[in-house]
């Protein structure tokens, strides 16, 4: 057992050489260069980056290392209750909900757009005035206690609130560069009819990127495929 955890509000994953560390708490994303944090391996458990056979490996070095990540909040000392490293591992996305056009045939109700409206308002609220760590723990208590009650996914009718969406979503605003705030109100619209998907982050380290969207076990519900495999899944919630 490892003397250090990864903290509770931080999450990991590679991506080419580097490893990315998105800390909730402090609204921020890190990237390491991955072969500097190998040394980790042998004092966080789970970390995903392990020494090459045959490389030296400096016990006083992985212990700086693991100090500095301490320090700022990154790793968890034997004291404190941290978790496993391990990187998340959801399914990979292979299908869209989707087509381009299909928006438009989509039906629209007075319930649709009340529920459009209030689950749009309170995902602005929520990213304006909320720690962004208190906004994934609040929408992974809802969708937990949610999941507990509701029935089997329906694909078609995912499909049809999906479309609803889509098409509303043009009168009130674009989901261009906002993926934060359209993939929490697509969760939370949904979840007014009893459907719970998973929001799911993912990064690319050069040039840096991070990016969001809703998934269900392999279909993505508001991006491409080919648009998300371009990013490693680093948390869903």
């Amino acid at each position: 057992m490892g003397q250090y955890s990864l903290a509770q509000h931080v999450f990991v994953c590679v991506n080419d050489e580097h490893v990315v560390l998105l800390d909730l708490r402090a609204d921020r994303y890190w990237a390491l260069e991955a072969a500097k944090t190998a040394p980790l391996a042998g004092l966080v458990p789970g970390w995903p980056v392990h020494p090459q056979a045959g490389a030296a490996n400096d016990p006083g070095d992985a212990q700086e290392v693991a100090e500095a990540l301490c320090d700022q909040g990154i790793l968890s000392g034997p004291d404190a209750q941290g978790k496993d490293a391990t990187p998340v591992t959801p399914a990979p996305a292979k299908r869209e909900l989707l087509s381009q056009d299909e928006d438009k045939r989509a039906p629209v109700t007075l319930v649709a757009v009340l529920r459009f409206v209030a689950a749009s308002v309170t995902a602005k609220a929520s990213l304006r005035l909320t720690p962004f760590e208190r906004v994934i723990r609040r929408f992974t208590a809802q969708k937990r206690a949610g999941l507990a009650t509701a029935q089997p996914l329906d694909p078609q009718a995912a499909r049809q609130l999906v479309q609803t969406f889509a098409r509303l979503r043009v009168f009130f605003f674009t989901s261009k560069n906002e993926c934060l705030f359209d993939s929490l109100a697509l969760l939370g619209f949904l979840a007014r009819y009893g459907i719970y998907a998973d929001w799911v982050f993912g990064v690319q380290a050069r040039p840096f990127a991070a990016h969001c969207w809703v998934q269900k076990d392999e279909v993505v519900f508001n991006d491409t495929v080919e648009h998300v495999s371009g990013y490693t899944p680093i948390m869903t919630a």
